[in-house]
């Protein structure tokens, strides 16, 4: 199993818009070739907010990356954003 997790610092007066994008997510993604769970976490506090997305392995995230889907899902992003990202990747040892 494999885990992308984007750590996302929103600056407050862009939280409404970040939220309305990721809204729906999950949806979108469960048709993708070894896409397993999608979570979007916002802050119960503070600015930080996390899109978790959870695969059967590494090869099919980076087929995701790849693909037409992802850059379609991409498209409208914002170069002048204000979102600070960090994306940071895991292959799952152990689970319950």
């Amino acid at each position: 199993m494999y885990v992308s997790m984007n750590r996302l610092t929103v600056p407050a007066d862009y939280q409404s818009h970040l939220e309305r994008a990721f809204g729906g997510g999950g949806e979108r993604m469960k048709d993708v070739p070894g896409f397993l769970e999608f979570l979007f976490l916002a802050p119960s506090e503070g600015d930080e907010y996390v899109v978790f997305t959870k695969w059967t392995d590494e090869e099919a995230f980076k087929a995701w990356t790849e693909s037409e889907a992802f850059k379609r899902a991409h498209a409208g992003t914002n170069q002048n954003s204000p979102v600070k990202s960090d994306l940071r990747n895991y292959t799952v040892k152990a689970h319950s």
